[in-house]
């Protein structure tokens, strides 16, 4: 069968072949790249993988599960984007040279992910991400970038952000040192070139930053959750985005949500969410709001309120289809629907400081 309709769309214009391919799964055109020479020329084509990136097909998406805890659990699971059934496991050490005792997912950006791995701590008691790995989950290609540059000054803390730059075609990893609160230092990676540079400008050294636990990229633009630190406590809180193509940092304004705490950012929907516990005690429902961008105006509009959410449960994710996955008291994974209010375990277990993130599929290539 696979050889009748392989025979059918090579005699096609060309034009027309690339439409019905760029259709077609990633598994699919893997293994249309070893019909011949002319096919894997075409599916390697840097233009027909923009083509297959960008064209429309809900079957190319899929999820991945990070399990929590120590290097025992450094794996992850591949889900089913629709059902949420877990159908194979990958081990992540296998992609880091050192040994790490903790893995964060970044991303994903045009079907990839970027993975920190936390080496152990030095005999200075530092610990930082130490290495990082790019990681295309439909092809299994992966890239372990260059070791950050060394710094002389030990003491300080990081936060790292993976997008695309539109203008160059690059793939971007973002790293902000913050000094003691002092200054800032900012690095940047470009896949290119494969090596690091350090950027002119850098973002406030009173901004306190927090590590993303949802996807916060989109359309070229990288968000973080932080607060500003004034005469030594945390006070207000802004959402820092970073433009991949001109590299600036620039400052959100949050919503205005009277004394409530930020719980995290998300970007869902192609649009840059913003998650607010009502009670900042017992996290009893949560408050979803959306970012609207009107020219240069920026203003934010509650769009959820999900309620009665029981004590000890944590959100994992805010799914495209309105429906929340979060974790119970046992560390079960639990889909919950806002709108009944019901949910459904899913026999996941092993769950604590995971990570479920949803992608789509793609083509793009870490190597050559």
């Amino acid at each position: 069968m696979q050889k009748r309709w392989t025979h059918i769309i090579r005699d096609l214009p060309e034009d027309l072949s690339m439409e019905i391919l760029s259709r077609l799964p990633v598994k699919s055109l893997m293994r249309c790249k070893c019909i011949s020479k002319s096919w894997y020329a075409l599916i390697t084509n840097p233009s027909f993988i923009t083509m297959h990136l960008t064209s429309h097909n809900p079957n190319r998406r899929a999820a991945i599960l990070r399990r929590g805890g120590g290097l025992e659990h450094l794996r992850l699971s591949t889900l089913s984007n629709e059902t949420l059934e877990v159908s194979g496991n990958v081990d992540l050490s296998q992609l880091f040279l050192d040994e790490v005792s903790k893995v964060s997912i970044f991303g994903p950006c045009n079907g990839i992910l970027c993975f920190s791995g936390t080496l152990w701590k030095n005999r200075d008691g530092h610990c930082d991400y130490g290495r990082l790995v790019l990681w295309n989950p439909a092809t299994r290609e992966s890239k372990l970038l260059p070791p950050f540059p060394r710094q002389s000054d030990l003491y300080f803390f990081s936060n790292l952000g993976f997008g695309f730059d539109p203008k160059t075609n690059d793939y971007k990893v973002v790293r902000i040192m913050n000094f003691r609160f002092r200054h800032c230092k900012v690095q940047v990676y470009h896949l290119s070139t494969n090596s690091w540079r350090v950027l002119d400008s850098s973002p406030n050294p009173s901004y306190f930053i927090h590590l993303p636990r949802f996807p916060s990229y989109l359309n070229g633009v990288y968000y973080w959750w932080a607060r500003v630190r004034e005469d030594g406590y945390m006070g207000r809180q802004l959402l820092l985005s970073f433009d991949m193509s001109n590299e600036v940092f620039q400052e959100v304004l949050p919503p205005p949500s009277e004394g409530s705490c930020s719980e995290d950012i998300a970007v869902i929907n192609d649009s840059v969410t913003m998650i607010l516990p009502c009670n900042s005690e017992l996290k009893e429902c949560i408050e979803i709001w959306v970012l609207n961008e009107c020219g240069v105006e920026r203003t934010w509009t509650k769009i959820l309120t999900i309620r009665q959410i029981p004590v000890f449960w944590n959100l994992l994710q805010l799914r495209e289809d309105g429906l929340v996955v979060l974790t119970d008291e046992d560390q079960c994974l639990v889909l919950y629907d806002p709108r009944t209010q019901e949910a459904r375990n899913l026999q996941i277990y092993e769950a604590r400081f995971a990570q479920l993130v949803s992608y789509t599929e793609s083509l793009v290539r870490l190597n050559g």
